[in-house]
């Protein structure tokens, strides 16, 4: 992800963004994120690191002040972040207001649906350890009074996270969960999908027993497509270039293809 930057400000030390891997170099870029992105300014984004950035870096010591007087007094988040969209005025009164019903429309879901839609956000940033750190929280906190249906919801996000990170046994067992809070037909399909991934995994007799040879041949198109579709990635076409090399260069990009891919792995767990 990267942001143009508009406004000059003498920045020399930008704030960095870890959840979204970016530097931060202007008062625009900072309304723009936390415009963009509520989910994840409204837990822990305001902090000392922020404040130093608005007093030394922005040159904005007044607003600076007020952030750490919120601080101290423990106030609501929000409040504060519609400060700093009023202050630094970059978006307009009605862009405001926007985001202002925006981010009530957040505080008023219940507790659980408010933290499965952080974890969601995470999720969609590539972040999926943090969110089924967030998912398994909610199961933890509230999990048996929750609906059959969004217990299978979460479940199924989880399943999908460990997925991601190749852990197919996590997933598999995941995805039984799901089942057994809701039945769904589509975590069969699912499960059967993890064991073609992982031959050594193997579905239990009662999801077994739910396959019919009809839904084989359908889902083993769709994979064969989805293995098709994946020799036309651009990733996939970087790494067979790598093997055109000679020796030497072959050996070259291969270690920068592989430190790409670790430096990518631990910022998904």
């Amino acid at each position: 992800m990267s942001l143009i930057l508009c406004r000059q400000e003498p920045v020399t030390v930008p704030l960095y963004i870890e959840d979204l891997g970016i530097h931060l170099y202007s008062s625009q870029e900072l309304c723009y994120v936390i415009y963009n992105n509520p989910l994840l300014v409204l837990e822990g984004f305001i902090d000392k690191r922020l404040t130093e950035f608005l007093r030394s870096e922005l040159r904005m010591p007044f607003l600076a002040e007020r952030v750490e007087k919120w601080m101290d007094s423990h106030g609501a988040t929000e409040e504060i972040l519609y400060l700093i969209l009023k202050e630094c005025n970059y978006y307009t009164p009605k862009e405001q207001a926007a985001y202002r019903q925006t981010v009530n429309g957040l505080k008023k879901l219940s507790e659980e649906e408010y933290e499965k839609r952080r974890a969601d956000y995470f999720y969609g940033l590539d972040l999926f350890g943090k969110a089924v750190t967030i998912y398994e929280q909610i199961l933890d906190g509230a999990g048996r009074h929750l609906s059959g249906d969004f217990r299978g919801k979460v479940w199924n996000n989880i399943a999908a996270c460990y997925a991601k990170l190749f852990c197919y046994q996590k997933a598999m067992h995941a995805y039984e969960n799901a089942w057994n809070a809701k039945p769904e037909a589509e975590y069969v399909k699912r499960m059967y999908f993890l064991t073609i991934l992982n031959p050594e995994l193997s579905l239990k007799d009662k999801f077994r027993e739910m396959i019919g040879e009809d839904d084989k041949e359908v889902w083993n198109k769709e994979v064969e497509e989805a293995r098709e579709e994946s020799e036309k990635a651009p990733e996939t076409l970087k790494l067979a270039a790598v093997f055109e090399k000679d020796p030497a260069g072959r050996i070259a990009a291969a270690g920068d293809i592989l430190n790409q891919w670790k430096m990518e792995y631990r910022r998904m767990l």
